[in-house]
């Protein structure tokens, strides 16, 4: 998921379970890892040129750092803001972001979680997915 599609999807149902209204994938600003020069060329390709954008992200990694950040490709839902923003953000080094691991996380901080709530678990699998979908299904025939 180079192109941001699967972070971006889980944060419009983000979006619009936490109540924000007309929150669309088509009206997003996603952030993709591809450089748009490779997005549309064949594997050999986009192998033999990737290396001539190593330097612009590494400068951007050193950049978040020097801060006393981490670099992290994640959405951000700001519900006060009415703003979604997906792609790389930079977090502080305290952030629960940089203790996830091959997780996925959602780190909810509000009024009352000044200290993020974090929900953390395995984000991929057939059997994870499969009860995922179940689950929202359950919900929908409930509602």
């Amino acid at each position: 998921d180079l192109n941001g599609m699967d972070v971006a999807r889980k944060a419009v149902i983000l979006a619009r379970l936490s109540g924000m209204k007309g929150v669309e994938l088509e009206s997003m600003n996603i952030e993709s890892l591809v450089p748009e020069s490779l997005r549309d060329c064949d594997v050999n390709e986009f192998m033999e040129n990737l290396h001539k954008y190593d330097e612009s992200l590494s400068q951007k990694v050193k950049e978040v750092e020097d801060g006393g950040g981490r670099l992290h490709y994640a959405a951000k839902v700001d519900v006060m803001e009415k703003k979604v923003e997906v792609g790389l953000l930079s977090c502080d080094a305290s952030h629960p972001f940089n203790n996830a691991g091959p997780d996925n996380m959602v780190a909810i901080t509000t009024n009352f979680y000044t200290r993020p709530l974090v929900v953390q678990g395995a984000g991929a699998g057939g059997d994870v997915t499969a009860t995922g979908v179940l689950a929202d299904i359950l919900q929908c025939a409930y509602q």
